[in-house]
């Protein structure tokens, strides 16, 4: 597996948006930050995927990014659906299809809006029997841990509160072609508390409000981790990344996740969003069985 140098996911809808037109006036960082959450929020209000997550440790030559290693790969279908009164809350549920010897392994995610309200993350093993809770973040998590054993943290799957952070205008920039602004973002003191990074500069897609880049630095002030949303194509009238990257730099391990396929705005049922779709194989696949016929 090859990468390029520089390559950049939110799982489900991380890098999904509907196209809207720029805001003409000058715009705070706050302003821009809470344009893009806000856009991402009603970007759609269900969505079912199915995604190959490939994880390796690389080696830089020529140029580009090779795999040094057999990449670990795991497909999983993703189910989203927004919740509560504004639709700003959402559930979601990623179960294991590949490998074989983690299939049934399940996670389901109850994420809310309000940033005095923690996110509640529940892991379903099969091999156990059991369903448990996810701690996600806190001094020492990392952040919530290993996303299905990738790159990506579980927190990095999810959107950002955006009142747990303050923000800086850096200035203009162009990436992959699109005009962008650039933004530093600071944990708060409350959400320092609750994750390895010290800061993060995000490159804003001017017109859809869409996060192309992040790099991400630690606490000590090192960029150690940059994240990237690529091919973007419009599926249901929503943006969605077909290619995201989290490239380690520390670690010179990389995740690349490809959206393979995806269905917006059907009916998803609420019982999919439900412990019950961890634990019984029959009840959750008749219902993905009727929205596979939606994929694009």
């Amino acid at each position: 597996m090859k990468f390029a140098i520089g390559a950049h996911l939110r799982t489900a809808a991380t890098g999904a948006m509907l196209a809207m037109p720029a805001i003409s006036y000058a715009m705070t960082a706050t302003d821009i930050m809470k344009s893009s959450d806000d856009m991402y929020r009603k970007a759609f209000t269900t969505a079912v995927i199915k995604v190959k997550l490939s994880t390796c440790r690389y080696v830089v030559a020529h140029g580009g990014m090779n795999c040094k290693e057999s990449p670990r790969v795991t497909v999983l279908e993703v189910g989203e659906k927004k919740w509560g009164a504004d639709k700003k809350d959402s559930r979601a549920i990623s179960l294991v299809l590949q490998p074989v010897t983690d299939k049934g392994i399940g996670m389901l995610t109850y994420e809310y809006a309000d940033s005095d309200r923690e996110n509640d993350v529940l892991l379903y093993l099969p091999a156990l029997e059991k369903v448990r809770r996810v701690v996600s973040g806190g001094d020492g998590n990392e952040d919530g841990g290993s996303f299905f054993g990738t790159e990506f943290f579980v927190d990095d799957t999810q959107l950002k509160k955006v009142d747990d952070y303050t923000y800086t205008l850096i200035g203009d920039d162009v990436q992959d072609g699109r005009p962008v602004w650039v933004v530093e973002s600071t944990p708060t003191e409350k959400r320092a508390r609750k994750t390895q990074y010290g800061k993060s500069r995000l490159w804003v897609d001017k017109e859809r409000k869409l996060i192309l880049r992040e790099d991400i630095y630690n606490r000590a002030g090192k960029m150690y981790r940059q994240r990237l949303n690529k091919d973007f194509a419009l599926i249901d009238n929503v943006w969605i990344a077909r290619q995201q990257t989290m490239n380690n730099l520390s670690t010179n391990r990389i995740t690349l996740i490809q959206n393979l396929s995806a269905a917006y705005n059907k009916d998803v049922p609420d019982e999919l969003m439900s412990e019950r779709s961890l634990t019984d194989f029959t009840f959750k696949e008749k219902i993905l069985a009727t929205l596979r016929s939606h994929y694009k």
